[in-house]
């Protein structure tokens, strides 16, 4: 997305951009773009709907595979609460990364899902919308769908959460009895590429410049067994499927949440540049070689 967009003669407004996420390592998916954001000076506020106490604790699935005699008493007796703490103090080093100082995470918890069996959590989001009053939305797709496209029943922790951001950006649009604050209507909300097959993708942000620091967040979820070599081969691969698919070294995709009304058709400044590009020049992008 080129500058382009805001053409010579207007100036850029700054963002409001609210991102909600089930898991701690659920913002890595759209960690890029927020760096890009908080440098030009947008605000960028992470909201963890759980530390995800019961997600993701590799440590011990691995102890708990070994005879008991040869198990390891300090990773199998320690506490949710001990776990759930570790994983906090790794989301906030990685939003640091970013240039994200607004961390929060709730008290949720995952498995029992957010939704589910916690309908409070919507009316917590609810608050947040209105405190915030984003622009933009980053949270994960609330749509269930199976292989070959068949509808699954089986939620999780990721659906659930975007089914409740959703719900609570509606209740945000309508007043309350007693209510002091003005309700509020995000103007978009998009959903983070991996959730998608990538030919439903609206738009792709590239984050080459941020590569180093998705692999050093990546290797950041120590709690999730992840080691500076893991770290580095899954970006390359996610991360880097998507430039392929973009057309850069890395990227992001995103799904919007509908259509926008603009004034006007504008072209951001990787598109224009296809009309003159040589099949080199496309190599060369693709490998991190800018013109």
């Amino acid at each position: 997305m080129g500058n382009s967009f805001w053409g010579a003669d207007m100036v850029r407004e700054s963002l409001r951009f609210l991102v909600v996420m089930a898991h701690p390592h659920d913002f890595t998916h759209v960690a890029g773009t927020c760096g890009i954001h908080t440098r030009l000076g947008d605000a960028v506020t992470w909201v963890g709907m759980t530390a995800g106490r019961m997600t993701h604790n590799e440590r011990l699935a691995d102890e708990l595979m070994k005879p008991l005699e040869e198990q390891d008493p300090a990773i199998v007796n320690q506490s949710e609460d001990d776990y759930a703490a570790e994983k906090t103090v790794e989301l906030r080093k990685v939003a640091a990364l970013f240039g994200v100082e607004d961390v929060r995470v709730l008290k949720y918890t995952d498995k029992p899902y957010v939704v589910e069996r916690q309908r409070e959590s919507v009316d917590e989001i609810r608050d947040i919308i209105l405190e915030i009053r984003p622009h933009i939305i980053f949270t994960q797709s609330p749509f269930i769908r199976g292989p070959h496209d068949l509808k699954t029943v089986a939620n999780n922790d990721h659906t659930e959460t975007g089914v409740a951001v959703m719900e609570a950006k509606l209740l945000a649009q309508l007043p309350r009895q007693g209510q002091r604050v003005a309700p509020y209507t995000t103007p978009m909300t998009y959903f983070p590429g991996v959730y998608f097959d990538q030919g439903q993708w609206d738009f792709t942000v590239d984050v080459t410049d941020f590569f180093e620091a998705r692999v050093e967040a990546e290797a950041l979820y120590r709690s999730q067994g992840h080691t500076p070599e893991y770290a580095r081969r899954r970006v390359e691969l996610t991360l880097g499927n998507a430039g392929m698919f973009a057309g850069v070294p890395y990227a992001e995709g995103f799904v919007q949440e509908s259509a926008q009304v603009v004034s006007q058709i504008t072209l951001s400044d990787y598109t224009l540049k296809k009309g003159t590009q040589t099949r080199e020049d496309q190599i060369n992008q693709v490998g991190g070689q800018r013109s």
